[in-house]
Order: structure tokens, then C-alpha cells, then sequence
């Protein structure tokens, strides 16, 4: 858990507070976590160390904070379509994970996932929960149109959808861009779309 310094919205304090998690992203990216150091972030940042250390007890709550700060507010597309909704955000993923702080981060931070539960948790409860519950909110509106097969796992369904363009990003290497992400749509929603 992060401790918040009294009076955190004190603008000295929230720049400092900003400065430590971007700096703390940006060493993650270029060493990776084992090689993390609250000295490193605090040089980086321009910041005293003893400040890092009122604001976050340790380097594990350090990191748990600056990854959650990588979870941006999701628009949930309303195209009138399952089609539509799907592959607007899966064009968003796939320009998010295009993105370099990403695409340097999150190999580690799915590594680091292994062997730090408190990282998984904020992994899973902030960046993918947030991707998740947008996907779903996609599906159950589909739904309610009749527009998806009947009996759909929809755990399973975001699995797949989101599990195309993380195999792609982590395993295979390929392009990820607007291509991509439409010919990924149409081959799901094959799967998905209710029967005419």
C-alpha cells in the first residue's frame, strides 16, 4: 500500500510525486526492476532521496504506483455496432502498445509479475481490468442487441480478443498497427457474431 505524504496536494509535493513515478518508469524501461534503485530514481527525478522515501515506503510500492499511472481513462466506443466498438478499441490498444514507454515496460513488468504479487495485483486490477471492463461493456450492449451468439463465455471472449494482440506484441514480433488491429476484428467477431 502507498503511503501519501500529508497535504500530497500541495503542488510542490504532486511535481516531486510525478517526477519519481515518470523517473521510475523510465529506469524500469532502460534496466529493468532488479536493477532499480531509490537513488537512481531520486537523481533522476531531481528529488532527495528521503523524499521517495515519504512518499513511498519501499521500491516495490514505487513501482506498483508508477505502473498504475500507465492506466488511462478508456473512452468505451458507442459505434451502434459490435464491429464497430470492437475494432475502435482494439485500435486503441494497438496504438498504446506501439507506443515506446510501453513497449520497453510491459515485457518487464509481465516478468516482474512472476515473482511480485503486489505488482501482479496492480497490474491486473488497474491496466487490464480497465481494457477488460470497457471490452465487456462492448459485449453485454451486443448482446442486449442481439447481435452476439447465445451461451458466449464472456471471460473467455475477452481473452481472446485482448490475447491476439498480446501474442503479437510479446511472441511473435509482428507490426501492430490500424492493419492489423481491423483484420484481428473481422477474424474474431467470425467467432463472436450472432448467425444470420
Amino acid at each position: 500500500m502507498v503511503v501519501r505524504e500529508q497535504g500530497s496536494g500541495n503542488s510542490r509535493i504532486e511535481r516531486s510525486r510525478q517526477s519519481a513515478l515518470d523517473a521510475t518508469l523510465a529506469l524500469v524501461a532502460e534496466t529493468g526492476f532488479a536493477r532499480l534503485t531509490i537513488d537512481a530514481v531520486a537523481a533522476r527525478a531531481h528529488v532527495s532521496k528521503a523524499t521517495v522515501y515519504r512518499l513511498w515506503p519501499g521500491k516495490d510500492e514505487l513501482i506498483t504506483d508508477a505502473v498504475a499511472t500507465l492506466v488511462a481513462e478508456i473512452t468505451v466506443p458507442d459505434t451502434g455496432t459490435l464491429a464497430g466498438d470492437v475494432r475502435a478499441l482494439m485500435r486503441e490498444a494497438v496504438a498504446l502498445y506501439a507506443n515506446d514507454r510501453p513497449k520497453r515496460l510491459i515485457p518487464e513488468v509481465l516478468c516482474e509479475m512472476s515473482h511480485n504479487p503486489e505488482l501482479a495485483r496492480t497490474f491486473r486490477s488497474g491496466w487490464l481490468r480497465s481494457r477488460r471492463r470497457a471490452l465487456e461493456q462492448v459485449l453485454r450492449r451486443a448482446r442486449a442487441r442481439g447481435d452476439l451468439r447465445g451461451g458466449l463465455d464472456f471471460e473467455l471472449c475477452l481473452d481472446l480478443i485482448g490475447g491476439v494482440i498480446y501474442y503479437r506484441f510479446l511472441v511473435t514480433g509482428g507490426k501492430l498497427n490500424t492493419k492489423f488491429a481491423d483484420a484481428a476484428t473481422d477474424v474474431i467477431l467470425n467467432g463472436l457474431a450472432h448467425d444470420e
